[in-house]
């Protein structure tokens, strides 16, 4: 297979799973308004329920709903914390990620069978023939297409979530949970359950968050507990460059750019990597790309005054209207070759219709 073809595989497979971490962080930060810190454990938490069941055969597709319902029950947790015991969001997020930390330790270690039920490592044993099988290894047909298949089964989840979040927060409910986000009071006041819209939206964003950790897992074949280290910072850094390249201007366009900020992101980062950046470097090019997303709407901003400032010069406007007539000119060529193309045909074809007779 081609290297170029490799190299988009790679992106693909590994910047598919943080599309769906990058949406469930998108939910909180920018629709329900909430700082929420469980992403990195229920990231774990989904990747580390998954690979459990995997590892005991169970049928990959129940494994990955059950990684997702996992994320989900972190998420109502951090909810319930801030609704109904009054904890500040930051530090509600902070409780449940730290508790799952423990779980997942002894998760790993009830399916390892370790004699202190405690374990920080897992991996799985994906084969053709072994009862260890992942979503992607079933329709696994050759070797030489195994990564294509699973960058196409990613595709599709990733494709499926997104028409789902498009559709349910354009319902009655999912517009409570939106307007819960943009002024509490008001949809209090409007009758909106602003508790339950709340603690709704936080599940519903760490399900998809456990979601991404059961396509992770399954992609790499093994889990450890600094897996998820990090993977909040990279949701957060996909948001911002898909929202500063991208655009918001409708939630649709919000949605895809979210999870194509994710594709640029670990793009930029494969591409670091095939230049041989040190190991050691790559915390510092992380850091480095997410003050530069934090930057582009500034250098955006930057960029169109200084083009207004200089289409409104003479000089810019004789630019200007120079590009403006090459255009007209490669305009009026199109048009030309479109109708000597348009005649040809309508020659070729009003031949054809006639009967021999007629052409004799």
């Amino acid at each position: 297979m081609p290297s170029f073809v490799n190299i988009i595989l790679n992106i693909l497979v590994t910047g598919l799973p943080c599309c769906l971490l990058a949406l469930g962080i998108f939910l909180t930060y920018r629709i329900l308004d909430f700082a929420d810190l469980t992403a990195e454990g229920s990231f774990l938490m989904g990747a580390t329920v998954t690979a459990a069941m995997v590892m005991y055969g169970i049928n990959p597709f129940l494994a990955t709903l059950a990684g997702c319902g996992a994320g989900a029950v972190c998420g109502f947790i951090t909810g319930s914390l801030n609704r109904f015991l009054k904890i500040p969001k930051l530090l509600s997020g902070i409780i449940t990620m730290t508790g799952a930390s423990s779980i997942v330790m002894l998760i790993m270690g009830l399916a390892n069978g370790t004699s202190s039920h405690f374990s920080n490592l897992m991996t799985l044993n994906i084969a053709p023939d072994s009862p260890q099988q992942t979503i992607y290894s079933i329709f696994w047909l050759w070797d030489s297409t195994n990564s294509i298949i699973t960058a196409a089964v990613m595709t599709a989840i990733v494709i499926v979530v997104m028409f789902g979040i498009y559709y349910f927060f354009g319902t009655e409910y999912g517009m409570a949970i939106r307007t819960t986000g943009l002024n509490e009071n008001m949809a209090r006041s409007q009758g909106i359950n602003t508790t339950a819209a709340s603690i709704t939206g936080v599940t519903l964003s760490n399900a998809l968050i456990g979601l991404g950790g059961s396509l992770y897992v399954q992609k790499m074949g093994s889990l450890g507990v600094e897996s998820a280290t990090g993977y909040l910072v990279i949701g957060l850094a996909s948001i911002l460059i898909g929202e500063a390249i991208f655009g918001k201007r409708s939630f649709k366009n919000w949605i895809i750019s979210v999870s194509l900020g994710s594709i640029v992101y670990f793009s930029i980062i494969e591409a670091a990597i095939k230049l041989n950046v040190p190991s050691g470097m790559m915390k510092l090019l992380y850091a480095v790309l997410i003050v530069i997303a934090l930057c582009l709407p500034a250098i955006k901003k930057f960029f169109v005054v200084m083009w207004f400032k200089f289409a409104g010069t003479r000089f810019g406007q004789k630019v200007i209207s120079f590009f403006v007539e090459i255009g007209r000119f490669f305009k009026k060529i199109g048009l030309a070759i479109g109708r000597f193309f348009k005649k040809i045909f309508f020659k070729i074809f009003k031949k054809g219709g006639k009967t021999d007779a007629e052409v004799n």
